[in-house]
């Protein structure tokens, strides 16, 4: 399933808002917070954006991981 995470530290270009979408092998919003519950760090597929095309796509730039006690905020990704 895709997600936003919302970071509690800045980007690497210095903008105070971190968001990273990622996919993570559950089905539901609280499958992951019970996942996240459990682990100090989750590893998620990181996607982007390719802003190129029109309808835009997303692609994979691989798995990334996030420290769990760094992550504000978490919600479905819907675009």
């Amino acid at each position: 399933m895709r997600f936003l995470f919302t970071m509690n530290m800045p980007s690497f270009t210095g903008n105070l808002v971190h968001q990273i979408v990622g996919d993570y092998p559950v089905d539901t919003l609280e499958e992951l917070m019970e996942m996240m519950g459990e682990s100090d760090f989750i590893t998620v597929t990181e996607v982007y954006k390719d802003t190129e095309r029109r309808p835009a796509t997303y692609y994979t730039k691989g798995p990334i991981m996030l420290n769990c006690m760094h992550i504000g905020m978490v919600k479905e990704f819907v675009e």
